[in-house]
């Protein structure tokens, strides 16, 4: 009977999301500032006030962690269900993790308040840093349309072309606006991609389109002559004279009246034939 035991294999480790890394953080600093602890090592920034995740964990002092706490929760100040929240700043630790470990379900989902807020908090991060890059880009010239793009009716430039920060945004958009949302998923992406050159500018709608940019740098590129392969050249093989063969004959010991009697062919032949005696 065999003994061996065939190992049995762990699961891939799959990655938090934001979510639920910031939900698990939450949870850790609640539970560190209720406690008599004086540090915490944590897989969270949290001296940013964001809690975004870091590669490994970092210890935090109990002023870290407090100071944490109370720039989160002034986030969360504004909230309708964190009205009757003390100013952050006057409350004890215990208070700040009561209100930091609070929870709301909304359409079925809960989460504490805090984590909800970071994530709205987040979202207006993102947003703003988006808009600060694309009006450097439209600053510079350096912005690009695509045709048919313009801003949605409810913005207030509705109906103005809408400018993208880079060309693969504008492709993308010229793209979504074309082919539909999910144009990056078709088997032929790359061709809309291609084709989409056709129809994306740098600087002003009316400019050349990328394509044209392509075609007019192709053009002032040197043609490229192919050159032809040399074919190799075979050497033919030195010619022997039957002289020469009567003398090898001879060497390897056939008789000379012999050897001059024989053909060319047949001459070659025996004395490959003596030689390999």
């Amino acid at each position: 009977m065999s003994n061996d035991v065939t190992p049995t294999l762990a699961p891939p480790v799959t990655a938090l999301t934001w979510e639920a890394s910031a939900t698990q953080a939450m949870k850790d600093v609640s539970t560190f500032l209720r406690s008599k602890r004086q540090s915490i090592s944590i897989s969270h920034d949290l001296t940013a006030g964001l809690g975004f995740p870091m590669s490994a964990p970092v210890k935090y002092s109990r002023a870290d962690v407090t100071a944490f706490a109370v720039d989160v929760l002034e986030l969360c100040a504004d909230r309708k269900d964190c009205n009757t929240m003390p100013e952050p700043a006057t409350l004890g630790a215990v208070a700040l993790a009561k209100y930091l470990s609070g929870e709301k379900t909304h359409e079925g989902k809960t989460l504490p308040i805090s984590v909800r807020q970071l994530k709205s908090f987040r979202r207006a991060l993102k947003t703003a840093k988006k808009a600060a890059r694309l009006s450097a880009a439209v600053s510079a010239g350096t912005n690009w349309f695509a045709d048919g793009v313009v801003y949605a009716a409810t913005h207030a430039l509705a109906g103005e072309p809408r400018p993208c920060v880079s060309r693969r945004k504008a492709v993308s958009a010229y793209n979504q606006l074309t082919h539909g949302m999910d144009w990056s998923k078709m088997a032929n992406k790359d061709e809309l991609k291609s084709i989409a050159l056709s129809f994306v500018r740098q600087g002003a709608t009316d400019a050349p389109s990328a394509q044209d940019g392509r075609d007019a740098a192709a053009a002032l590129r040197p043609a490229v002559v192919p050159v032809a392969p040399v074919a190799a050249v075979k050497s033919a093989p030195a010619k022997v004279s039957k002289a020469d063969l009567v003398d090898q004959a001879v060497a390897v010991g056939l008789p000379r009246a012999a050897a001059k009697s024989m053909t060319v062919a047949k001459l070659t032949a025996t004395i490959g034939a003596l030689s390999s005696l």
